[in-house]
């Protein structure tokens, strides 16, 4: 039976993703429903597939109520998201699944990249990286015992639209020699890049491959879109580069690609590109880069994904 959905701020870049997704929503979702979190009284408009939909402010909680599944795309916090959380402490039946990656929601849902405990009615879409991880880890543990690194490095579309129009500003104050005032997540990202603390990404690592013994590292840089993440893996026997990229040519989503390899190919795109295997001298250590749009891998796709084996 076809689900009614609400989404809480579909007008967010990661909900304007969500909503372009039709070909996959129309089977899935019967009816949807729109709000927002801006502190505006305004309403909005969302373009979906059948016209044009209002999109009126958050007032309460029992707005909220009557649905199969509330999809959470917002890419800021306001008051508003106090009704969401006073919301789901009452209706522990409701699924939740949340986009935003905001910290409000923080201790609320579960990681996950789509197939989830059917008990579980929260759950967040997993980082895009870890989400192409998963999908090369799945296919080459038949190899042996997999332990090793993975080095998440996100763009500025991570932060929503207000991240890449800061982006934009910071580029050209430096281009100009100026000051530059206003910080993204306390970082100057315009030709640039900061290491950050990973332990929360750690943390969604252990809980999302807990088989794997991962160290995993995370990094921002001055690019828009496209999230790239640097893995190395050590295999229990010695494995040879045409049987890795035999298995990872059979993994669902992924796409293996020649050097060079730029991001500027990901946007707008369903697959996890993957760099061409380079295997140690002794066979046993893998290294390979991996690309997605997150705002797809990681983004629609995985909270559609997670939709569907929920609901």
């Amino acid at each position: 039976m076809p689900a009614k959905i609400l989404v809480l701020d579909p007008l967010t870049l990661i909900g304007r993703e969500f909503l372009g997704c039709t070909d996959r929503l129309e089977e899935l979702v019967g009816e949807f429903d729109f709000r927002h979190t801006d502190l505006d009284e305004e309403h909005q408009i969302a373009e979906i597939a059948a016209g044009p939909a209002l999109v009126p402010p958050l007032e309460n909680s029992d707005e909220l109520d009557g649905f199969d599944a509330i999809v959470v795309a917002s890419d800021g916090v306001s008051s508003r998201h106090d009704h969401l959380r006073s919301f789901l402490d009452d209706h522990p039946e409701t699924l939740l699944v949340d986009l935003s990656r905001l910290k409000c929601l923080d201790g609320i849902a579960v990681p996950s990249i789509g197939a989830s405990d059917p008990m579980e009615r929260r759950l967040r879409v997993a980082h895009p990286t870890l989400v192409a991880a998963a999908k090369i880890c799945e296919v080459l543990t038949h190899f042996g015992r997999l332990s090793g690194t993975l080095a998440a490095i996100d763009p500025v579309s991570t932060f929503g639209r207000e991240g890449v129009d800061l982006l934009v500003d910071q580029a050209r104050r430096r281009i100009q020699g100026g000051a530059v005032d206003e910080r993204i997540l306390g970082h100057i990202l315009a030709f640039n890049a900061v290491a950050v603390d990973p332990d929360e990404l750690q943390r969604e690592a252990s809980l999302l491959l807990p088989e794997i013994s991962l160290a995993v590292t995370h990094g921002l840089c001055g690019n828009f879109h496209g999230h790239l993440g640097c893995i190395g893996l050590g295999f229990s026997r010695s494995v040879e580069p045409g049987e890795i990229s035999e298995a990872l040519s059979q993994a669902d989503g992924i796409e293996i690609t020649s050097f060079p390899v730029s991001l500027d190919t990901v946007p707008d795109n369903d697959w996890v590109l993957v760099t061409a295997p380079v295997i140690s001298p002794d066979g046993t250590q893998l290294a390979i880069t991996t690309m997605a749009d997150g705002l797809r891998v990681g983004g629609a796709l995985t909270a559609i994904d997670i939709l569907e084996g929920a609901l």
